[in-house]
């Protein structure tokens, strides 16, 4: 099982998040650390809500071995612990993601075809984390030219010719140029409380996926109302 608290400043890496998890499994340390860092990597770490950052957070995983169950660094249990563990973090991770200060939207930012992970992930959080693209989310609007306004200024190198944008199932950016769509399907692909965005910036290996949310009026009045 597992509960996590946070909704507000979550980046880079958890930040104000503080995240609980139990197991009965008998496992030992190093293997249960393993498997936590390799869980966190892109779930509770792959969260932003505004881009804003703090200095306490803790993810913490108690594994009593009540079960008898045991799970051996090497073995196949060990395998599919760290798989369900990792399905909990994600399960939270998106969560906490989807319940952010005045949120609408939980919205998922993949990026493929990157030269690196390292530059799909700073491509996708760059977006992310862009204000003008979260209002446009929140306003139901696909404005693809902040989404990719925003991966132009990451400072990873693209080329804009090979860039495809799709939201939900419609493709609005095909091969660097705006792909014509009808005004009323263009914006259901973001009315709903889940929003999908798929960048594909060339053929390299390179993927990540960023869970953030939307920018509402709730969003500005909780942090203008919040005096220390």
């Amino acid at each position: 099982g597992g509960i996590c608290k946070g909704s507000g400043m979550i980046a880079p890496n958890m930040a104000t998040m503080l995240a609980f998890i139990t197991t009965d499994a008998d496992i030992d340390r190093a293997t249960l650390q393993r498997c936590l860092s390799q869980a966190v990597s892109g779930t509770f770490n792959a969260v932003t809500v505004d881009g804003d950052t703090s200095t306490n957070d803790m993810v913490c995983l108690l594994a009593s071995g009540l079960s008898g169950v045991t799970a051996r660094e090497g073995t196949q249990a060990a395998g599919d612990f760290e798989s369900a563990l990792t399905d909990v973090c994600r399960s939270l991770a998106v969560q906490i993601a989807a319940d952010g200060e005045g949120a609408t939207k939980l919205v998922t930012i993949r990026v493929d075809g990157a030269s690196s992970t390292e530059d799909a992930n700073r491509i996708a959080r760059t977006i992310a984390e862009s204000p003008l693209t979260k209002t446009a989310l929140f306003g139901c609007d696909p404005n693809w030219g902040r989404i990719l306004a925003a991966a132009g200024r990451c400072g990873v190198r693209f080329r804009p010719e090979e860039t495809t944008l799709t939201i939900g199932d419609l493709v609005i950016v095909r091969n660097g140029a705006p792909v014509p769509v009808e005004a009323a399907p263009a914006r259901a692909s973001v009315s709903g409380r889940e929003v999908d965005v798929r960048l594909t910036v060339g053929t390299g290996p390179g993927s990540a996926t960023v869970y953030t949310c939307d920018f509402s009026y709730d969003y500005v009045r909780i942090n203008a109302e919040y005096h220390t």
